[in-house]
């Protein structure tokens, strides 16, 4: 057996919590006997399939990042990544380990939920409902392990605020994914489901695919963020396989070409904003990254890659051959959506550009917040202050296609009008010229004098 998740079995599944979970389960029971005398059956079959959600996605999710976070609190991480266990045992093993007094608790209120189907005449429905439950809660534990071995710092542990507001933020999720379940038979058409890249299929066999997908994406983060823990040398193709997936599943129930570049280029843009806020932006990682470009070492170089720049290099990718297709001469008319589209691409690429610049700097500050400060005064302070003068695009171009008085001037001028352009390679440049600075700053005082950037 694992020995990671026969330990973490160890420290969950006690004796006296093995007797504590059915007991309360079974007073709760009584309970809903005691109250409703009328159709206790009814209530306590829904009370059942709320009982798996919550045990499943909230508790469980508390108790895998537990699994993690608790190594750091106890001092106990680096005696896991000096372990001769492999990142998937490990992963695995936190996994099904880690959140097990918690789905230990889900499966007895799925037997429940099951009987009572069974009983009252639904059970096709429950299986339905508890499949999609129990496979949706699974995902969303890989989703967030994922994401905190990827955000994990060992010299910053965790504390128990951290992840009791990352509970309450999944309880939150889970409503709303509740609420797009209980409305997709309307949104879909009923019964009779919807179409998926031409596919007409019903709503239970599509939130199944869905699932699934999930699923399987959720565990190659998971398996690829604790090979990153682990220091085991990687490529970053599974992010792009995984945002490719995620791009093909959602943008399948976008009806038009258009349409559907457009969504696919928006998701990759927000993945892009996600990756840069997510990742450690170190200085070791960039300098690494342009040493190995200058030396030809390109498996070094893919493995030093941050992942930011992949999503945003895809969302180009998705958007270069729509926006040939859209018109052969893109500065020909200002109702056009390739030249918007493509100043958003840019716009993605300012603003993680000025977090990059802050998160070089040597200092307790958060980068993010000062990033929202400085593009909070790049799209708000400054547009408002220059909007009578009309030179609100040079700061933030996007205004350039909500006014037209401000571009009327420029017949043969890309959507946005000249200004927009202007302002936003002007942005590009100074901040070019602050990372290339910044990274001049941090390099060691023994590197070679024609090699900035060596290491």
């Amino acid at each position: 057996m694992n020995p990671e998740f026969r330990r973490q079995l160890s420290l969950e599944l006690s004796p006296a919590r093995l007797v504590l979970m059915p007991a309360i389960l079974l007073m709760l029971a009584i309970c809903v006997f005691v109250i409703e005398g009328k159709q206790p059956l009814v209530y306590l079959h829904k009370g059942a399939m709320t009982l798996v959600g919550l045990l499943a996605a909230c508790v469980g999710t508390f108790t895998a990042l537990s699994s993690i976070n608790d190594e750091l609190n106890e001092r106990t991480w680096d005696q896991q990544r000096m372990s001769a266990m492999g990142p998937w045992r490990m992963a695995w093993g936190k996994l099904l380990g880690g959140p097990s007094y918690a789905w230990y608790g889900a499966l007895l209120c799925t037997a429940a939920a099951l009987l009572c189907g069974f009983w009252l005449g639904e059970l096709a429905e429950t299986v339905l409902v508890l499949v999609l439950t129990i496979v949706g809660a699974c995902a969303l534990h890989c989703a967030m392990m994922a994401s905190r071995l990827y955000s994990m710092d060992p010299n910053k542990p965790a504390t128990s605020r951290n992840v009791w507001v990352l509970v309450v933020l999944v309880f939150l999720l889970l409503q709303l994914v509740s609420s797009l379940v209980v409305g997709l038979d309307s949104l879909l058409g009923g019964d009779g489901g919807g179409a998926w890249w031409g596919l007409h299929l019903g709503s239970g066999a599509l939130l199944l695919i869905f699932a699934a997908a999930s699923l399987l994406l959720g565990l190659l983060a998971l398996w690829r963020a604790m090979s990153m823990q682990l220091s085991v040398p990687t490529t970053p193709w599974a992010w792009a396989l995984g945002n490719a997936a995620g791009c093909l599943l959602l943008v399948g129930l976008v009806p038009s070409g258009t349409g559907r570049a457009l969504t696919g280029m928006l998701l990759l843009a927000l993945v892009t904003y996600y990756a840069a806020a997510l990742e450690s932006q170190v200085a070791q990682r960039w300098r690494a990254l342009l040493y190995s470009a200058q030396h030809g070492q390109w498996r070094r170089f893919w493995q030093n890659m941050p992942l930011w720049p992949i999503s945003w290099c895809m969302a180009f990718a998705v958007l270069l051959p729509a926006y040939l297709l859209w018109n052969a001469d893109p500065l020909s008319k200002r109702s056009q959506l390739g030249p918007l589209a493509f100043m958003v691409l840019l716009h993605v690429l300012r603003d993680c550009g000025i977090y990059l610049v802050f998160s070089l700097r040597k200092s307790s500050r958060s980068p993010l917040g000062m990033t929202l400060l400085v593009v909070f005064v790049l799209s708000a302070l400054l547009p408002a202050m220059f909007w009578s003068l009309g030179l609100a695009p040079l700061f933030e171009p996007l205004f350039g296609a909500f006014d037209p008085r401000l571009s009327s001037n420029f017949q043969h001028a890309p959507a946005l009008g000249w200004l927009a352009w202007s302002g936003m390679l002007v942005q590009l440049a100074v901040l070019a010229v602050a990372l290339v600075w910044r990274l001049k700053a941090i390099t060691p005082r023994s590197a070679a004098k024609d090699d900035i950037f060596a290491l």
